[in-house]
Formats: C-alpha cells, sequence, structure tokens
C-alpha cells in the first residue's frame, strides 16, 4: 500500500504554546482516535540494518541517503552543500533524542537515492530517500505554496515487533521505505539571524517532513482523531510503554507550535518550528519507549581482535586489562603459525567486515548493531560487496 504523508507547510498559527494533542496516519477507516493510533502504520524493529542484511526497519538505525539535487537548493544566508547535510543530520538527532531504539544512520555515499515507487515488495535507493524536485520533476510543486512532500510505502503485516519488545495484536502496515522531496524553486535559509520573510527555514522543513516519515500527521486536520492523557496544557504528554493506549483519550485541543502542525501554509519566514510534548508523545505512541538505557557496567572488561596475513583470526574477552586481551588475541591467532597483528582492543563491541577483494572495515561501539553497520560502511568505502566476518563484545561470554 501507497501511504502520501501531507504536505508540509512551514508556519503556523501559534494560538497555542503549550502541549494538548497528536494525530497519527491511522487507516482511513478508524473507527476513533484509538483505533486510528493502534492500526497505524510505522517501522518495525527488525534483526539487521538495511545495508548488512537488507532488512528494512528500525534495526541499525533507520538509513538515509542525501541526493545531490539537495545541493542545488538557493539559500538567501549562503548556506552551502555542507550546511545542508549537517541540518539533515541534526533533525534526525533531534528526533531520536532520548529513545534508546528510535536512531538514524546515514547511508549517503554507499546507496543511492531513488524516488521510484516500489514495485510491489520490490525497493530502491535507502530506507529514506531526501531528494529536491522542481515542479517539472515533481508535479505536487506545481503548488508553489509546497515546500516539502513525504511518501511513505507499507505492507500491511499480520504482526510486527514494536520498540517495546512486544507484537502488535492486530494486523498492521509496516513502513518499508519513504522519500522525502523538497521544492527547489523556492528560497531557503538556514541562519536564523539571516531569516527573510520571502524565504523559508530549512531546518523547520526537515522536522517537519521526519514527522511524517516516522508516521504522524498533522493535528489541526483531524481534530476527531486527536490524542492526550489529560486535559492539561503545557506538561508532557503520559505514554504507557507497555500499553500506549491505556493512558490516552481523544481531544480537539491542538498544539499551533507543534512541529507536525500544518496550517498558515503562505506565511513564510515568519515562525521557526522545534519539536514540542505533542511531537514526542506521537513518536513514542508509535514506538513506546521503555526507559531502556545503556547503563555502565560494573567493572570493565577489555577484548580484542587480531588477525593474520593468511586470514586466520583470534578473539579475546572477558580480561581486565587492556593489554592481556590483546596478548590472549594474538596468541589465538598465531597458535597454527600464522603471522598475525592485533587489529584493535576495546571495552566495548567489535565488528569487522571483509570484501572479496580483500578490503576490510572495522568499528566499535557500546551496541553490536551499530557496530556492525558501521563496519560494513568501513569496507564498503573501500570498494566492493562486504559481508561480516566477527562481531563480538568484550562483556559476552563466547559463544560456542
Amino acid at each position: 500500500m501507497t501511504r502520501i504523508g501531507p504536505l508540509i507547510f512551514l508556519v503556523w498559527a501559534l494560538a497555542h504554546l503549550n502541549a494538548h494533542a497528536f494525530v497519527v496516519h491511522g487507516p482511513e477507516d478508524a473507527v476513533d482516535a484509538i483505533d486510528n493510533l493502534e492500526r497505524a502504520p510505522r517501522w518495525a524493529v527488525t534483526g539487521t540494518a538495511h545495508i548488512a542484511g537488507g532488512d528494512r526497519g528500525l534495526g541499525g538505525g533507520l538509513e538515509y541517503a542525501i541526493d545531490p539535487s539537495l545541493c542545488e537548493i538557493r539559500f538567501s544566508d549562503g548556506s552551502t552543500c555542507e550546511d545542508v547535510h549537517l541540518t539533515i543530520q541534526q533533525a534526525f538527532a533531534m528526533w531520536g533524542s532520548g529513545h534508546p531504539s528510535l536512531w538514524f544512520t546515514n547511508v549517503t555515499g554507499h546507496i543511492t537515492p531513488d524516488g521510484r515507487t516500489p514495485n510491489g515488495r520490490q525497493h530502491w535507493g535507502a530506507e529514506i530517500d531526501i531528494l529536491a524536485a522542481d515542479r517539472e520533476e515533481f508535479s505536487v510543486f506545481q503548488d508553489a505554496s509546497i515546500t516539502g512532500y513525504t511518501v511513505f510505502y507499507e505492507q500491511q503485516a499480520s504482526l510486527i515487533k514494536l520498540t517495546n519488545g512486544e507484537t502488535t495484536k492486530r494486523p498492521i502496515g509496516r513502513i518499508e521505505s519513504a522519500d522525502l522531496r523538497i521544492n527547489r524553486e523556492l528560497c531557503y535559509y538556514i541562519k536564523i539571524r539571516e531569516a527573510r520573510r520571502d524565504c523559508i527555514h530549512f531546518p523547520s522543513v526537515i522536522l517537519h517532513e521526519i514527522s511524517h516519515i516516522l508516521g504522524i500527521s498533522h493535528p489541526d486536520e483531524a481534530p476527531h482523531l486527536n490524542l492526550d492523557s489529560d486535559d492539561l496544557a503545557g506538561n508532557e504528554i503520559a505514554i504507557g510503554c507497555m500499553n500506549p493506549t491505556a493512558t490516552l483519550k481523544q481531544t480537539s485541543d491542538v498544539d499551533g507550535a507543534a512541529v507536525a502542525h500544518g496550517q498558515d501554509v503562505q506565511d513564510h519566514g515568519r515562525f521557526f518550528r522545534g519539536l514540542t510534548w505533542d511531537d514526542v508523545a506521537a513518536r513514542n505512541a508509535l514506538y513506546p519507549d521503555c526507559g531502556v538505557k545503556w547503563l555502565p557496567r560494573f567493572s570493565r572488561q577489555w577484548g580484542a581482535f587480531a588477525i593474520g596475513e593468511d586470514g586466520s583470526s583470534g578473539q579475546a574477552r572477558l580480561f581486565r586489562k587492556e593489554e592481556e586481551a590483546g596478548v590472549a588475541a594474538l596468541s589465538k591467532c598465531q597458535q597454527d603459525g600464522a603471522i598475525c597483528q592485533l587489529m584493535q582492543t576495546f571495552d566495548n563491541c567489535f565488528a569487522l567486515a571483509v570484501s572479496a577483494n580483500g578490503a576490510l572495515g572495522w568499528a566499535t561501539s557500546a551496541r553490536t548493531d551499530m557496530a556492525r553497520n558501521e563496519a560494513l560502511q568501513a569496507c564498503a568505502a573501500e570498494g566492493g560487496a562486504c559481508s561480516l566476518k566477527a562481531d563480538f563484545c568484550a562483556f559476552e561470554i563466547e559463544r560456542r
């Protein structure tokens, strides 16, 4: 199924400045606000990253690729292509901030963005493709008031795994890719001090469009489907992590300052957007956060990895001293007479990727999935199709 996200509207009426309500892109036949949320499409938890294992979902972070066309946008404040990339990175970071399971990975240069509509289950490009287009390339932009447009593509699924570890109890749409387009015929700026009323605040555009990528809708367009946890304005909207709908009820109040809000299309340059409690509540309702954090370990453990000229390797883990871990990894690698070198010592997780033409890429991270993803990217940068050769953590017991 193809689901088209609403048009982006940069500036909005500041009728309210406090948290009121949110709404998500639910099914057209939703009977009420709770049903709309429970059946709303969303990204699923997956075991591997798309770039690593082909899974389209939250595993390895949602991967995004920025098309060179973004660097053709006209900026009134002299912003550069580098500024564009940094702005997009920062916007994704804001949406993932404080959430242990929702994060984003830049695969620009490793996957080519492709705005073609998926054919059945065949997708092209990254999980999130970010492009710029004019009215001839994308007919929606014949309306000059439209600054950006997001489309996400979903497949109907009987069950998907949620970020709280639960599985859905009802059939639901599983988002598998999204295309974000920016109208490059318009004028934009990034630096607030150089704001112009005839141009558009680019960071606000990106923040708003990411809300649609995640499955969040315009609260001002569907007040009968808006949700809140109480009738108080200005406070955090409570979301139950194991049962997000249990704490929510329908409300018609709308926060005009929410980044997902979509009114006052024509009044460019007047206000700047940022995430509100409503936006965060919508995110957490779709992607429940049970507060799982990466806590410090009671005792520091060291691991190491060594590799030989003949392809042999040696792994070490659960050592109290870094030097001892390195010696142990070299010893294991050399036990059959191989000439080995120590690649890395670490107190977190390690991954190594290799290609058929001999390219190597490795990385360390607090999370195994992040280490794998970064290692594959580092290997791919050296050329060739890469696969994982090793991945393990310094503090885990060796798998037999």
